[in-house]
């Protein structure tokens, strides 16, 4: 009888620890582990003091860089323009980053550059996938939260307006996390008067129309702070499923999918109209450059 008690108790706390395993709101992953996740992942490790970078064939089989803190180092500049691309460049100081890894492995990335016919899009797949991770010596939650809520601000889009699965701010951790579905985007799109007023002296709408009514997949991105612990986890699958992000998702063992995520199609049309509303006056002057002297104009 004790022995089956005693297995009942191991089991309780077996499950008990799965349950609160499981309920982790932020990804919690060490730059090693990070490392030792693209190890069985089996992506190709990139040097990065060498100076050749991958090209599309090396995405394809997936690639991973590692910057240690002797490397941070001795090339702070480095980390510092690392940031600035990330948007965090006046958010982290590059003094505090201690290690950072990120990893990419995109089929189809290619075929996609080297399309000559737009209306040849419906055809391609792209599944493709970016992870980071990043340790830092100091605790920015407060910091890096304040920058997503700016950021999204800059959109018009209130975190109050956002689910629980969408955000979330503690003291010690926080996310942000996003998921386009494709149709969806391209609906609003073509519904959307600016965009296809510009669509019409620069493309054929019907052709136009044709074309977004048959794309697909998803895109998601999850943006996450744990203390000291940047992790972010980004993926699209176009034309098909989002594998790729969905085994990164695994193996970095992300407290969540971005997929899972429901598409908020209220929050998308804000994007899109702000992006028409800060970006539509450039797209109306290739139109008018395009149409005038200069034929080689592209857009």
């Amino acid at each position: 009888m004790k022995k089956v008690k005693v297995l009942a108790c191991v089991l309780t706390a077996a499950m008990a620890a799965g349950v609160f395993a499981g309920c982790s709101k932020t990804t919690t992953i060490t730059t090693a582990k990070f490392q030792s996740a693209c190890e069985k992942l089996k992506l190709e490790e990139f040097d990065i003091e060498d100076s050749a970078s991958p090209d599309y064939d090396d995405l394809e089989d997936g690639i991973y860089v590692v910057a240690d803190e002797d490397y941070i180092e001795d090339n702070p500049a480095e980390i510092e323009s690392f940031l600035g691309d990330l948007g965090l460049g006046d958010v982290i100081d590059a003094d505090d980053v201690t290690s950072l890894a990120f990893a990419a492995k995109c089929s189809g990335a290619e075929d996609l550059a080297e399309l000559d016919d737009f209306e040849d899009l419906p055809d391609q797949q792209v599944d493709g996938a970016f992870a980071l991770q990043m340790t830092l010596a100091d605790d920015y939650v407060g910091d890096v939260m304040d920058f997503v809520e700016d950021m999204l601000d800059q959109y018009d889009i209130d975190v109050k307006d956002l689910s629980n699965k969408e955000y979330y701010c503690g003291k010690k951790d926080g996310y942000f996390r996003f998921h386009v579905d494709v149709a969806v985007l391209s609906k609003i799109i073509l519904e959307n008067e600016d965009i296809m007023d510009m669509v019409e002296v620069l493309y054929d709408t019907d052709d136009f129309e044709e074309v977004l009514s048959q794309l697909k997949g998803d895109a998601a991105i999850s943006f996450e702070i744990n203390g000291n612990n940047v992790f972010i986890i980004a993926g699209v699958g176009l034309n098909t499923k989002a594998s790729n992000l969905n085994s990164f998702s695994k193996a970095f063992g992300a407290a969540a999918n971005p997929t899972s995520v429901p598409a908020n199609k209220s929050v998308l049309e804000q994007v899109v109209e702000d992006t028409v509303d800060n970006y539509g006056g450039l797209l109306g002057a290739g139109a008018v450059y395009e149409t005038d002297d200069y034929d080689d104009w592209d857009i």
